[in-house]
């Protein structure tokens, strides 16, 4: 009951100060019969869709393996990009709705056993149109994913063309007969392929079922001719470090142009992962913009002033992301450990919400610590106390300032709470360098760790060691001894987020 007051005093003091951004609505969820279960969505509603009657496209994203329905709100940023884009007049507002697709390629199975393209076409497509404003068109709609969502969304769309009206695959999993057929080992082909599109067991030329044809993007275009993709848009993207996705998509490339079906194709710097897919983004929402044949009418700008919400709790400032009023999701977050009084603390998150806007980092909640206080019971409480947090190693983050090193090492020591952690200025006796050390190994892959220093510090010996040993352990670490601009003690407040911003994200 506690949390839920907390983030109901958030809103309500953030009504009138809130920018006019888009409505991001994360972990909602539909019954399907289909599939006899609960699924997850979320979906993000441009800016001023509260305040019309106005109806809009929809984009529906699709995340890869291992991912979920937050995917692409957490290391896409996608609300953002859409929003800074509409403003620069580029695209017109969309509505995005992310599905959860579990390990489904976003297919029905072979045996019927989990229906789940039957369940985006026929329940989840028809309750998006019949709750929200959308235009009930093909053209008006279209689907967007990675890896794994890439796959689907290529065969979804192809195999429901009288629903979509364009498609974009990044990084799509895909693959040529030869490495379908010669993929191994065993299990993992049947758990990923084969209990999907049948031939469990099986191998070489008995994996290519004729169900598996029916699906693969590479089999669907081989059957089709240019006419029968008369002004449906297909955008493909890929980064040129692949690996084996090379060569399938590289073939599937030359197949659209055996075959003159128009279509958009990019290979650029990149692996597989967020850092190519979200370079895309842009050029993605274009593309997709410009097969949206439903003018509409730009959302007059609202300019607010930018006050951002914060909880006071104990010894802890927790600092919310701008969001709009009725969003409803989840962030990582930042903890800052030090003595910053309540100015800094303002002009801090204010840089943050910047880079956030200037798409350099991310957005997340921002929670400062006093210093000398129990770091693990202060996270504990205020996660269990303050929603919106995602609360895990993984999306949590430290920067201690001017902290005595003892506080950092007990606190790692105790428990592996951080993915990585800034250290600047820190304090103590040059013999707690290994013990820093210790800690920071006990728990192998994480945390990273940045130190900072200035070149003139009273404790200059203590960070140097502790940069001495962290390289002769052979554990990867940042290094930083500069001096301050204009006496500013936080002028390197940016390369701390977008560290740690890239170890969220990593």
């Amino acid at each position: 009951m506690r949390k839920i007051l907390l983030y109901i005093i958030l809103f309500l003091s953030s009504i009138d100060g809130v920018r006019a951004l888009p409505i991001e609505k994360e972990g909602m969820s539909i019954y399907s019969p289909a599939l006899k279960k609960e699924v997850s969505y979320s979906i993000i509603l441009p800016e001023g869709y509260e305040h019309s009657d106005m109806e809009y496209p929809v984009l529906y994203m699709f995340h890869g393996i291992g991912g979920d329905y937050t995917s692409w709100l957490e290391y896409g940023n996608v609300a953002r990009v859409m929003y800074q884009m509409i403003k620069k007049g580029e695209i017109q507002p969309f509505i995005i709705v992310i599905p959860d697709g579990y390990l489904s390629y976003y297919s029905d199975t072979y045996d019927g056993s989990f229906p789940y393209e039957t369940f985006f076409t026929k329940e989840l497509v028809p309750y998006i149109d019949n709750n929200y404003r959308t235009h009930k068109n093909a053209n008006a709609r279209s689907i967007a994913g990675f890896s794994m969502g890439g796959f689907g969304a290529l065969s979804v769309s192809l195999r429901n063309r009288n629903l979509f009206g364009s498609v974009v695959a990044l990084s799509p999993s895909i693959r040529t007969e030869k490495q379908y057929i010669e993929e191994g080992p065993q299990i993992g082909w049947d758990n990923q392929w084969g209990r999907i599109f049948g031939g469990v067991g099986k191998k070489g030329n008995e994996r290519l079922t004729s169900y598996y044809k029916q699906h693969s993007p590479y089999h669907i275009l081989s059957t089709l001719r240019n006419s029968d993709l008369k002004e449906f848009g297909i955008m493909l993207d890929i980064g040129d470090k692949e690996g084996t996705l090379c060569e399938s998509n590289e073939e599937l490339h030359r197949l659209l142009l055996e075959k003159k079906i128009p279509h958009e194709w990019e290979v650029r710097s990149g692996e597989h992962d967020f850092t190519c897919w979200n370079a895309a983004l842009p050029k993605a929402f274009r593309f997709i913009n410009g097969h949206f044949n439903e003018n509409q009418q730009k959302n007059r700008e609202r300019n607010f002033p930018n006050e951002t919400p914060f909880i006071k709790m104990g010894n802890t400032t927790i600092y919310y992301p701008e969001q709009a009023q009725g969003s409803i999701r989840k962030y990582p977050i930042i903890y800052v450990q030090g003595e910053i009084n309540g100015q800094q603390q303002k002009a801090l998150v204010s840089q943050f919400h910047q880079l956030v806007n200037n798409n350099k980092t991310w957005p997340a909640v921002l929670c400062f610590v006093k210093a000398n206080v129990d770091l693990s019971k202060t996270i504990s409480d205020v996660e269990k106390q303050c929603s919106g947090i995602r609360g895990s190693q993984r999306m949590r983050a430290l920067i201690t300032w001017e902290n005595h090193i003892k506080e950092s090492i007990e606190t790692i020591r105790r428990e592996n709470l951080f993915t990585g952690i800034v250290c600047v200025n820190t304090t103590g006796d040059e013999s707690d360098a290994p013990n820093f050390i210790k800690a920071v190994n006990s728990h192998k892959r994480y945390p990273r760790c940045w130190i900072e220093v200035l070149p003139e510090s009273k404790e200059y010996g203590l960070s140097s060691n502790i940069h001495i040993l962290l390289e002769a352990s052979n554990l990867e670490h940042e290094f930083r001894s500069r001096k301050y601009k204009e006496t500013n003690a936080f002028t390197y407040w940016e390369d701390w987020i977008i560290y740690l911003n890239n170890r969220i994200h990593v």
